[in-house]
């Protein structure tokens, strides 16, 4: 499955709407900034909220993030470390653990678990204009892994900005 968001709207905005190959808007999401990310929320078009992430408050250099289900139900925990002066990130999930590969900074990256290969962000110029291409290449959980893709670029943006 693949996902679109337009760059103007991903790198100046709090908010931005993921879209399909048709440019049909899909989801919402809505990000909580202060000195980094606090939070960021994706609803369906409806207004109906399906995962939600938290920043942990910790005494740490580390950050460590809750992914929340539309339930308020911890799904996932997100770990940020830096490694050779750049941000690394893992997720850790019920039974498995996921990191990701690839140029983060760039974003250009992918999400992989034991099995392989999840999801992948890259830019891409189309007709309308650049975008950030999301491809969700597993069935299950697949709006999840979107939502961590997300995360994780929006993370490594708000970085770059706030320098946190």
């Amino acid at each position: 499955m693949k996902f679109y968001i337009k760059l103007k709207h991903f790198a100046q905005h709090r908010s931005f709407k993921i879209r399909n190959e048709s440019q049909g808007e899909l989801f919402k999401i809505k990000g909580k900034f202060f000195m980094g990310l606090r939070s960021l929320t994706m609803k369906d078009m409806n207004n109906q909220i399906l995962y939600t992430i938290k920043r942990k408050f910790r005494f740490s250099f580390y950050r460590n993030y809750s992914v929340l289900n539309a339930n308020d139900e911890e799904v996932a925990k997100i770990h940020r470390t830096f490694g050779r002066a750049r941000p690394m990130y893992t997720v850790l999930m019920k039974n498995r653990t996921m990191h990701f590969e690839g140029e983060v900074p760039a974003h250009a990256f992918s999400l992989h678990d034991s099995d392989g290969e999840l999801a992948k962000i890259e830019r891409k110029t189309f007709d309308f204009g650049d975008a950030y291409e999301i491809d969700v290449l597993t069935e299950k959980d697949p709006l999840l892994h979107l939502f961590l893709v997300v995360c994780i670029d929006q993370m490594n943006h708000e970085r770059k900005k706030f320098r946190s």
